[in-house]
C-alpha cells in the first residue's frame, strides 16, 4: 500500500461527502482512506459508512475519545501505507495532490514531510488575519525555510501533508494534550532532524468557516501556541548553545514580557530586552536596537506579533550581519 489517508471527522455531515469524493477522485490509485468517526452525533457516520460500502479502499473506524489528536492516533494504528496523508472533513484535495506528493518523496529521500500550497476560501466576514496566514504559509517552500520559520507559526497546513510512516515509530505520533497537535508534531520532528518541504502548487482548497477548530478550540489559542513554542525553543537552545549564549528579547510590551516568562519557565535565562523605543523592563538590561551585539555574540528572540513586522525585524537584523536561525529567531 502506497498511501494511507487519515480523515478524522466529528459532526461534519454537510462537508464530509465532498471531502471524501475529492480523495476518491485522486489520479493516484494506490491508496486507502481511513475515516475516523470522533463521536459524531449527526449523520456524518452514515455518509462515511455509505462510502466504505461502495469502495473497498475506504475503511470506517471509531474513536470515542473526543479530540482530533486521539482520532489521528487511532487512524495511525490502522494505517498500512508507506506514506501517511492528512485530510480534513471540510476541505477539498485537488485530483493530482497525492500523485505529486508521492512522486516528490520518492525522488527526495532526504525529505520526510511534504505539504502543498493551499487555496483559501472563507465564509467568515472578518477573515483577513486567516487569509494573511495562508499567504504567509504559501511563501514557505524549501526545507531550510520551514526550519527557520518553524517558531513563527505552523509553516504548513496540516491537511496538506504527506509523510513517511516510519517517522511515527521513530519520533512519536500526535500529542493529545491541550495544545495545537499539528504544530507540536512539526516542532518535535524538526527538532529530531526531519526535513519538511512544500510543493509550489495549490493542491488543497482550505475552507475557513466559523466552526473550524482552529477558530473555536482552546488547543489553538494564542496561549497554547506560545506554550508549545516555548518548550521547543528551550530544547533547541539547550542543544545548540552549550556555552549559554545570552538571550535578548525583541519587544517590551506586556505580551512580549509574558512570552519571555514562558521561556524562563522552561529554564532559560533572559539577559536583556530590546525595542525601537527605549522602554525599561524591571530587572533586565535594555539594549537599544541599533546597539545589539554582533554575529555569534547573542541570540535575539522576537516576540513582536504585529502583522508584517517580523519581516522588517528580520531585514533589520540581517542588515547588521545577524543570521536567522543562528543569531536570531522570529517567534511570533
Amino acid at each position: 500500500m502506497r498511501v494511507s489517508v487519515l480523515l478524522p471527522f466529528r459532526n461534519a455531515a454537510t462537508t464530509l461527502d465532498a471531502a471524501i469524493a475529492s480523495i476518491a477522485a485522486q489520479t493516484l490509485g494506490e491508496w486507502e482512506l481511513i475515516l475516523i468517526d470522533n463521536a459524531s452525533n449527526d449523520s456524518s457516520r452514515s455518509v462515511a459508512r455509505a462510502w466504505s460500502e461502495k469502495d473497498l479502499r475506504i475503511t470506517l473506524v471509531e474513536e470515542a475519545s473526543v479530540g482530533i489528536a486521539h482520532a489521528l492516533n487511532t487512524g495511525l494504528q490502522h494505517a498500512r501505507g508507506s506514506y501517511i496523508a492528512r485530510m480534513d472533513a471540510d476541505d477539498i484535495s485537488h485530483p493530482e495532490r497525492l500523485a505529486k506528493q508521492v512522486a516528490f518523496l520518492d525522488a527526495h529521500p532526504q525529505v520526510g514531510v511534504i505539504g502543498t500550497r493551499t487555496r483559501f476560501e472563507t465564509t467568515v466576514e472578518k477573515s483577513s488575519g486567516m487569509a494573511w496566514f495562508v499567504q504567509w504559509q504559501n511563501t514557505i517552500v524549501s526545507p531550510s525555510d520551514h526550519y527557520v520559520k518553524r517558531f513563527v507559526d505552523a509553516p504548513l497546513a496540516h491537511p496538506t501533508v504527506l509523510f513517511r510512516s516510519e517517522l511515527v515509530d521513530q519520533y512519536g505520533g500526535y500529542d493529545t494534550g491541550p495544545l495545537p497537535e499539528d504544530h507540536e508534531l512539526w516542532l518535535r520532528w524538526m527538532h529530531n532532524g526531519v526535513r519538511f518541504a512544500k510543493l509550489p502548487e495549490e493542491l488543497l482548497t482550505w475552507y475557513d468557516h466559523p466552526q473550524r477548530l482552529s477558530r473555536t478550540h482552546a488547543n489553538y489559542s494564542v496561549d497554547a501556541f506560545f506554550s508549545t513554542k516555548a518548550k521547543w525553543i528551550a530544547a533547541w537552545y539547550g542543544r545548540k548553545f552549550a556555552e549559554r549564549r545570552p538571550i535578548i528579547i525583541a519587544g517590551t510590551s506586556n505580551l512580549c514580557r509574558e512570552r519571555a516568562r514562558l521561556l524562563e519557565a522552561q529554564g532559560l535565562r533572559i539577559d536583556a530586552f530590546t525595542d525601537v523605543r527605549r522602554r525599561e523592563v524591571p530587572g533586565y538590561r535594555f539594549i537599544a536596537h541599533d546597539e545589539l551585539p554582533g554575529p555569534g555574540e547573542a541570540l535575539v528572540i522576537s516576540f513582536i506579533s504585529q502583522r508584517g513586522t517580523g519581516d522588517r525585524i528580520a531585514e533589520f537584523l540581517a542588515s547588521r550581519g545577524l543570521v536567522e536561525g543562528e543569531d536570531f529567531i522570529l517567534a511570533a
